[in-house]
């Protein structure tokens, strides 16, 4: 247990490390800030989704503290090495999208983010890297951690990760036109394409 606790806590560090780092190298690109939550919305729904999906994303963190500081019950069952497995693997796919996406990471859409498109690393198979990597950790969570509150946070996060991604396709087309459109063909949303269109 206590290495599990151990591995909670460096998680918690390194999300706070990559997400300071990464905002403070887009501020130095950009000359602005790289959080612009609530500039695209279609909405009083997309408004509000803008605005609290960001709070919710915060459960996680604070679930990790609890994890190391020892407040949260963990599973005694074998599935929890593969539930380790996912989270330590999809951290790191996130937080190495996070970088490799270059001046185009923002937290919000960005109706005025002209950057180029983000095709290397896992980006070549993937339009969503990031959130693929945090889709795999909220398995993992549910493996680890055997509690309700847990697994519907879980589902509630799993529901705005794909809306969220719908959203950015859709200011993606309008940004790039066929050019994203031969891109989304080629890729997949979460995974990799095993069928279909090739570039």
């Amino acid at each position: 247990m206590t290495v599990t606790r151990i591995f909670f806590a460096v998680l918690l560090l390194g999300f706070l490390l990559v997400l300071a780092l990464k905002i403070r190298a887009q501020r130095r690109a950009l000359g602005r800030s790289p959080v612009v939550l609530g500039r695209v919305g279609q909405g009083p729904l997309e408004f509000w989704f803008e605005r609290l999906s960001p709070l919710g994303l915060l459960f996680w963190p604070a679930t990790w503290l609890w994890i190391a500081l020892g407040r949260v019950s963990l599973s005694d069952s074998p599935l929890r090495a593969l539930g380790l497995v996912l989270i330590g693997g999809g951290a790191i796919l996130s937080a190495s999208s996070v970088f490799l996406m270059g001046r185009a990471w923002r937290i919000g859409i960005d109706p005025e983010n002209r950057t180029d498109l983000a095709e290397h690393g896992p980006y070549r198979w993937i339009r969503h890297p990031i959130y693929s990597g945090w889709l795999a950790m909220l398995v993992g969570h549910v493996l680890v951690v055997p509690h309700p509150v847990v697994d519907v946070a879980a589902l509630l996060t799993t529901a705005g990760v794909v809306v969220e991604a719908l959203r950015e396709e859709r200011h993606l087309h309008r940004t790039f036109g066929e050019r994203y459109a031969r891109y989304a063909r080629a890729t997949g949303r979460f995974a990799p394409r095993l069928w279909g269109a090739r570039r």
